[in-house]
């Protein structure tokens, strides 16, 4: 541009005539912008979309088309990160008083009673492959809450 100016030199007369003034950053513009970035992250701690697909859904409404991976992602650079869900069984109050009185009436009972009693193993067995695994995503200080009883 300036064969006869070195690049020092422009480095010099551009802090003394525009002081602290940053360059813009390079590369591509965001097709999300800062508020729908806080909608969605505000929507994904408290449930109401789930996951990208919903992200994803939630933004063709808007008219912005994304892939799920650039979803995954703008989500990642919020500081989101996919977790797997625990299985666990749900015991609601009535099925603990009853499994508690179960354990009451038979706790002294010995080996040779219990020889007397057949037990089924009622596991569940998949025919056609496994039912997949479960992700939620979260951004670690708002883990969702299961709905369990404070009990």
């Amino acid at each position: 541009m300036y064969p006869n100016v070195e690049l020092s030199t422009l480095s010099r007369y551009k802090r003394m005539f525009l002081g602290d003034s940053t360059s813009p950053k390079g590369g591509k513009q965001s097709k999300i912008n800062t508020q729908t970035r806080n909608y969605i992250a505000r929507n994904l701690r408290n449930g109401s979309l789930n996951g990208p697909k919903g992200v994803q859904s939630y933004l063709l409404t808007l008219g912005i088309e994304m892939s799920l991976r650039g979803i995954r992602h703008v989500l990642k650079s919020e500081g989101f990160e996919a977790r797997r869900k625990v299985k666990t069984n749900f015991v609601n109050a009535t099925n603990k008083r009853k499994r508690f009185a179960w354990v009451k009436k038979y706790q002294h009972y010995t080996v040779d009673d219990w020889r007397k009693w057949g037990f089924s193993d009622e596991t569940r067995i998949n025919m056609w492959g496994s039912d997949g695994k479960s992700y939620y995503w979260t951004d670690g200080a708002t883990d969702l809450l299961t709905t369990a009883s404070p009990d």
